[in-house]
């Protein structure tokens, strides 16, 4: 065969192997809600089709035999017959593997569990990476409706319960409001007083709200300078001091490292007397509470320890959600310094957060709790301290 003929050939061959491909593609497409097995079979079919095509132009073109061009072209049938069956045993495995993933994205819409390669037996490649990353999604998706939930119902029950916390103290302003209106009150300073009080518990817990408010929208202003962290919580225990000797609670401040951090001495003191005042409201009378401050080249931390009944298992995460109160939290405290609706260690989380920082909650080995506002530092000095307030 010359170089002409060769030439002649190839082309020949090329250009049936384009049709069928050609007619291959048009069907496809007009096929396209076909099952997979229909597009593996078309696929297998065309390249058979190309290759006896061939076969059948270079068998004419070397002038065989009519027995010869016959004897190929049985064998050109035969296997492309054989790679058809193939093609059809081979694509039914591809096309299950379809279905499995096509039932796990109607689970995933369904909210059913969707079950992960390993449980379905899926054993192509591609398909179990598909398989696991839908089941990974279901998983995270599932996750995130729970975590949804909760928070809905967070929010809910934090509506009643500043409900129930607004209308007590309204309740009892307008009671002594019409007592003194009528000119009945027995004592009408001492109602004065009782009025001025509640005010103030309507105040604190609007001033929480709006906190809360900023502090999950972000928009926390902070208004950064040096500030020495054991001074911040030296301030903060001699404000509540009075609070502390009158429930008969020993507040002390030990600064065993202090640090010069750049905070919002405002914002942060905030936090650190909400997690003191908690301490407070859960440590019975004679007990005590301890404040320590300790700066490392890392961080610097706040410890407020308290001698009260610790933290039921389970509950150290919900403590900080906002509204979150406990069976024992809705007791009645011997201390009550704060708006009551149960946002204070959610103020505080959200502040030391917004610093880079955070709180996190443990119980003490010898009883009790302990509450540690961590922030970066940004400098220490090493002389200790120890105050009692």
């Amino acid at each position: 065969m010359n170089g002409e003929t060769l030439l002649l050939v190839v082309a020949s061959s090329a250009a049936i192997a384009s049709v069928v491909g050609l007619a291959a593609w048009i069907l496809l497409r007009l096929v396209t809600r076909a099952p997979i097995l229909v597009h593996l079979v078309t696929v297998a079919a065309a390249a058979v089709s190309a290759v006896v095509g061939g076969i059948l132009v270079a068998s004419n073109a070397m002038y065989l035999s009519e027995t010869d061009v016959q004897l190929a072209l049985a064998i050109a049938l035969s296997s492309g017959a054989v790679a058809i069956l193939v093609a059809v045993l081979l694509g039914g495995r591809v096309a299950r593997a379809a279905s499995v993933l096509r039932s796990a994205a109607a689970d995933l819409g369904a909210g059913v569990p969707v079950r992960t390669a390993a449980e379905t037996g899926l054993a192509i490649g591609e398909f179990r990476t598909v398989l696991d990353e839908l089941a990974a999604s279901d998983a995270r998706l599932r996750a995130a409706r729970t975590e949804i939930e909760r928070q809905e119902k967070a929010r809910q029950d934090l509506v009643v319960r500043i409900t129930h916390d607004l209308r007590v103290p309204l309740a009892g302003i307008r009671a002594q409001a019409e007592a003194l209106q009528d000119g009945v009150a027995p004592d009408p300073d001492r109602f004065l007083t009782r009025i001025v009080g509640q005010v103030d518990r309507v105040d604190r817990l609007v001033d929480d709200l709006f906190a809360v408010s900023r502090l999950d929208a972000g928009a926390l202003a902070l208004r950064l300078e040096p500030t020495s962290l054991g001074d911040l919580a030296s301030d903060v225990a001699a404000d509540v001091r009075a609070v502390a000797d009158a429930a008969g609670v020993t507040l002390t401040v030990d600064i065993l490292r202090d640090a010069v951090v750049h905070v919002d001495p405002l914002q942060l003191g905030r936090a650190i007397a909400n997690l003191v005042a908690n301490a407070l409201q859960h440590t019975p009378s004679g007990g005590g509470v301890r404040v320590v401050v300790e700066a490392g080249r890392a961080q610097a931390r706040v410890a407020v320890h308290d001698e009260g009944p610790g933290i039921p298992d389970g509950d150290a995460e919900q403590l900080f959600a906002a509204g979150w109160r406990g069976t024992a939290a809705r007791s009645p405290h011997a201390v009550d310094i704060t708006a009551g609706a149960g946002l204070g260690l959610a103020i505080a989380r959200g502040i030391a957060r917004a610093h880079g920082g955070d709180v996190s909650a443990v119980n003490a080995p010898g009883g009790g709790a302990v509450f540690t506002l961590a922030i970066p530092s940004t400098g220490a000095s090493p002389t200790p301290s120890v105050e009692n307030a």
